[in-house]
């Protein structure tokens, strides 16, 4: 299995909290295959993880759904883009989402 894959397969789910499920298992599920590229994993992993804890037993409206989803999409390309990247720019890129998730996003 690749990032590529996984990232395609998100993109292509609906926005239930079952598809946020998929793509964290996935991502941690990778972190031991490639552990060279674990940070960018985890890093995604996280993400969708929080939000399946913060909204798996609630109603969720679409907007909200959607509006994660997008996010982990963005992240997901992002790190599609480092991992094709040399690894001061992988880096960097890493660096970037890691931000962005800690002050830019408060839903989950």
């Amino acid at each position: 299995m690749t990032f590529q894959y996984i990232a395609q397969r998100f993109e292509r789910s609906g926005s239930g909290s079952d598809s946020f499920k998929a793509l964290f298992k996935s991502a941690f599920d990778l972190m031991k295959e490639d552990t060279a590229n674990a940070s960018l994993y985890f890093l995604i992993a996280v993400a969708a993880k929080s939000y399946v804890r913060t909204y798996e037993d609630q109603a969720v409206t679409e907007e909200v759904a959607e509006r994660a989803k997008t996010i982990l999409c963005g992240y997901n390309t992002r790190v599609l883009e480092a991992l094709a990247a040399e690894p001061a720019a992988r880096y960097a890129i890493g660096s970037g989402i890691a931000y962005d998730y800690e002050w830019q996003v408060a839903d989950f």
